[in-house]
């Protein structure tokens, strides 16, 4: 079972073209998330990020990556997200 618990430290950087984010997470963990999936047919208050045009002005919010408008993603999700995406690639 994956350890859960860990949060965001850092935003390294963020690419508005791909909706890729590379982040540190409180274990020293460094990875890419690709957000394309949330983003390339958003709902809510995701559609108000691109709407927007706020995407790339996410921050990390009590250890969650979150955007102004109030939008958050829990950091064990999208550390799963990041550790699914790599499995994808190396079977590509």
């Amino acid at each position: 079972m994956k350890k859960l618990g860990n949060k965001i430290t850092e935003v390294l950087s963020v690419s508005d073209h791909d909706f890729a984010i590379e982040l540190i997470f409180s274990d020293g963990y460094r990875g890419t998330v690709s957000l394309g999936k949330i983003f390339s047919s958003p709902k809510g208050e995701a559609a108000e990020v691109l709407k927007g045009q706020i995407f790339s002005k996410c921050f990390v919010e009590s250890g969650s990556l979150a955007w102004p408008n109030g939008f958050e993603l829990c950091p064990d999700a999208i550390r799963i997200m990041i550790e699914e995406q790599l499995k994808d690639n190396k079977a590509s």
